[in-house]
């Protein structure tokens, strides 16, 4: 008869509190106590010829998972090997090798352990806590704990059943639906029976050992598994739990073992390195529009430094429905997703990228039907001025700020002609149009063997622009009477990563010299003003010193602000004049 699920201590041996002695005991087992009092606990059958006492128990998920990982019970219980609770009643009645709270929603530990025992071990026992086991006459298990003189159990004492040239696949991050890691075995979920699933142990290339548990981390399906090694929320919002696999993150996964009730164990080798964890994201840079071959501006925030992330996957919908696009239906850069394949309102794309460092990432995107600014469009909401005018920083009462600063990096007695010096060179005339910006290159040379001493560049609006208004998605040229020139709805449409522009399209299918916006990362509150380029022509756009744009880049500061005309002034002294270092 055996009693209820109460897992009494068994204490058979006296207290020896030396330090890192072993103790030799008749049984065939000895005890090692290092520096903290915690036993290391082996059986050694070749030391032992006397009869054998076999018998099943149930065991809490530490008392089964001691000997296995050499740690004690307490220790184990700290980390989150413990009592495991279901998102619902069914699930964990499921595992029919485990003990099930009468609620049907929590595993309380490992059913009908194979458990054997010396002669010397049994007699020891009181009738009480022989009563925790049924004792099997004349039998020997495949494997089984052995029950020690100090009450603890051993490791399985036979070697499990090694299932080679198995496949073995880690997900991470927003690739893993069930954990912060996912593992993917290729085998057929009936090849480790789940109704004879006890647990499991990750074994690293370092020798560590990590317990999993049913629910926790190992399912119906024992063809995958999953872990954690901080704060994860399940898709049934049940917390899992981590601190017992923590320590994975940053190792190499050398073997995982299976434990099956009444049977020989099952030990998969493998080689899986697990990806370590981040703080980067990936977010959509304002919105995604439904319509034919769709392009979608994509953020990637935070990224380290020694990251190599790349596109991995795009599918379309989500769950166990959603369909993986062909590689070719798909392409990634500077920050563009563009997508061959006709996207309606509520569809849902999920993008992912791989690094061979650290865990994946990706970012859902459901198309709509309008148009969303960008996070710089959003920075750049206001009116501006030409940064370099009577209304900008060139306003008589800045001159003694010029100055002031200039002295600061070349002295009082070159400050003034400092100032003049750098004034004149943002204040060309010579862009514009096809013939100006010919004269532009002709006059101050096109980069390929140097410059003109007197160079300049022209900082002003063209096209007759006397301020310019963005609000969101839109953008506004207005004349010096504040009559409308031209206004457009825009769209992010590439990045030109050697100079740093966010390449934006007008939506109107207008030709005139405001159908795209190059426009620098500048805005108001990072760097006190705007930089940017506008015109007809995409190629010739990026081109600093020849063709129709050449020797011109708009700046702009926001109207009526003084406090942003004074640290414009500040800011393109200082990089102009401030000694660099070699």
């Amino acid at each position: 008869m055996k009693k209820s699920f109460t897992f009494a201590a068994l204490v058979l041996a006296s207290t020896i509190q030396a330090q890192n002695i072993r103790v030799n005991l008749n049984d065939g087992t000895h005890v090692v106590y290092d520096k903290d009092s915690v036993s290391n606990i082996e059986f050694n059958p070749s030391a032992y010829t006397g009869k054998m006492y076999y018998a099943t128990t149930d065991m809490t998920f530490a008392e089964f998972y001691e000997g296995e990982l050499r740690l004690p019970a307490n220790a184990l219980v700290a980390d989150g090997v413990d009592v495991v609770t279901s998102a619902t009643n069914g699930k964990a009645s499921r595992f029919s090798a485990c003990v099930v709270s009468k609620e049907g929603n929590q595993i309380l530990g490992v059913k009908d352990v194979s458990v054997s025992m010396t002669e010397d071990v049994y007699k020891a026992l009181t009738e009480e806590q022989k009563s925790r086991f049924t004792f099997v006459e004349d039998s020997v298990f495949a494997s089984s704990k052995q029950l020690l003189s100090n009450g603890k159990f051993s490791a399985y004492n036979a070697a499990p059943v090694v299932m080679e040239g198995v496949s073995v696949s880690l997900s991470s991050g927003s690739a893993a639906n069930w954990g912060n890691y996912v593992i993917s075995l290729g085998i057929d979920r009936t090849a480790i029976p789940s109704a004879d699933l006890q647990g499991a142990v990750i074994t690293t290339t370092t020798g560590q050992k990590f317990a999993l548990t049913p629910l926790n981390n190992l399912w119906i399906n024992t063809a995958e598994l999953a872990f954690c090694v901080k704060d994860f929320v399940e898709p049934h919002g049940i917390h899992r739990a981590f601190n017992h696999t923590a320590g994975l993150q940053g190792k190499t996964i050398s073997n995982i073992t299976y434990y099956l009730k009444g049977k020989d164990n099952v030990s998969i080798p493998c080689n899986v390195y697990v990806k370590q964890q981040t703080f980067a994201s990936i977010s959509v840079d304002g919105a995604a529009l439904a319509k034919v071959n769709p392009t979608v501006n994509l953020i990637m925030n935070d990224i380290p430094s020694d990251a190599d992330y790349t596109i991995a996957s795009l599918k379309k919908g989500s769950g166990r429905s959603a369909k993986t696009l062909d590689a070719g239906k798909y392409s990634y850069e500077n920050g563009i997703l563009s997508i061959l394949d006709t996207a309606a309102v509520g569809d849902v794309y999920n993008v992912t990228f791989n690094s061979n460092k650290y865990v994946s990432l990706g970012t859902a995107i459901k198309f709509g039907s309008e148009i969303q600014p960008t996070e710089l469009q959003d920075k750049l909401t206001g009116t501006y001025v030409e940064l370099f005018s009577e209304q900008g920083t060139l306003a008589a009462k800045w001159d003694s700020l010029w100055i002031a600063e200039c002295a600061k990096y070349v002295g009082e007695e070159n400050a003034d002609s400092s100032a003049k010096m750098l004034k004149y060179s943002m204040l060309g005339t010579l862009t514009g149009a096809e013939a100006t910006g010919a004269e532009a290159t002709a006059k101050f040379g096109d980069g390929s063997n140097g410059f003109a001493s007197d160079i300049q560049f022209s900082c002003h609006f063209l096209n007759s622009v006397a301020r310019f208004v963005f609000d969101g998605c839109t953008i506004k040229g207005l004349a010096s009477d504040s009559t409308e020139i031209f206004a457009h709805n825009y769209v992010k449409v590439g990045y030109n990563a050697e100079h740093n522009f966010h390449i934006y399209k007008s939506t109107d299918n207008n030709d005139d010299e405001f159908k795209y916006f190059f426009i620098c990362p500048d805005n108001p509150k990072d760097t006190y003003h705007i930089e940017f380029r506008y015109g007809s022509d995409e190629k010739e756009l990026p081109d600093f010193f020849t063709g129709k744009y050449a020797y011109w880049m708009a700046a702009g500061v926001l109207e009526n602000n003084d406090k942003q005309c004074e640290e414009s002034i500040r800011l393109f002294i200082k990089e102009n004049l401030e000694p660099r270092a070699e």
